[in-house]
Parts: C-alpha cells; sequence; structure tokens
C-alpha cells in the first residue's frame, strides 16, 4: 500500500470512479442530492492551498482517500480547522489497517504541512467508525441532522 498527498489534478480520475461507490454507499437524500462533485472549486482551493489530499494505493490503483479542507473557523478567526471533507476506504480494504494508516498518514501531513490546529471528521450514522477516531484521541462534540425543505 502507498499513502500518498496528491494533487487533485493527479488523482481527479481515478478520485472520480471511486466517487460514484462512495456516494452510492453513503449518501441520503439522494433524490435531491444529484451527485455532481464542483471539481473547478476543489482545483481552486487547493490552488489557495485550503485543500489536501491524502491517498492510498495498491499497486498504482487508488483504493482510498481523505479530502481536507483547511481554513481560519469563521468563528474563531484564531483558530484553523482542518474539516475532512470525504474520507473513503473501498469495501474490499476494510477491516484492516487501511483506514486506520489512512487517517494517521492525513493527520501526520496536516501536522507538518498546513496551519491547521483542529482536525474534524464527520461520519454517515450507518457506517460509525467511532472506535478508529477514539485511537487517534478524537472527541465526539458534535451531531448533524438532516430533514428535507
Amino acid at each position: 500500500m502507498k499513502y500518498q498527498v496528491e494533487t487533485v489534478q493527479e488523482c481527479l480520475i481515478d478520485m472520480a470512479d471511486l466517487h460514484e461507490m462512495h456516494y452510492a454507499e453513503i449518501s441520503t437524500h439522494k433524490e435531491l442530492k444529484k451527485l455532481k462533485p464542483d471539481y473547478d472549486a476543489y482545483l481552486e482551493l487547493e490552488l489557495n492551498g485550503n485543500l489536501r489530499v491524502m491517498t492510498v494505493r495498491e499497486d498504482n490503483n487508488m483504493i482510498g482517500y481523505c479530502v481536507t479542507f483547511i481554513q481560519p473557523h469563521i468563528h474563531y478567526i484564531d483558530c484553523t480547522y482542518a474539516l475532512n471533507d470525504i474520507l473513503f476506504i473501498h469495501p474490499d480494504h476494510r477491516g484492516g489497517t487501511v483506514g486506520y494508516r489512512l487517517i494517521k498518514e492525513a493527520i501526520r501531513d496536516l501536522k507538518e504541512n498546513t496551519d491547521a490546529n483542529i482536525l474534524c471528521i464527520h461520519m454517515k450514522v450507518k457506517y460509525p467508525f467511532r472506535n478508529l477516531l477514539a485511537k487517534f484521541g478524537f472527541q465526539l462534540t458534535e451531531e448533524n441532522w438532516e430533514v428535507e425543505l
């Protein structure tokens, strides 16, 4: 397994292939939220230093990714948040150490290469990985709720 930081440009095609599987597995309200990422926005965020992409590949095939936004928090201007956007491991590679190592490498990268103070990762209730996050010292601080309007 190879864990590495990649640019959006470098991994966009491979990531887009996994996005379909990721979306099918976890998305709610699919009739309202059609998968249509704004890749131009991702490229712009990365160009401005506000996005990090950590990937994991096996035999050069992408099997997981961790995409994180980095910016000062609007409520706490002196605190820079690394807010996880998407985190995905191909189902064939879950249950071992791939997810642990991907998060570990993402944390290392964020510490070494950004000015982020806090990393916030969210998860779908249907696919919890609380025990894994607890191993890194994460604390449950919020819940997100959705309702169709």
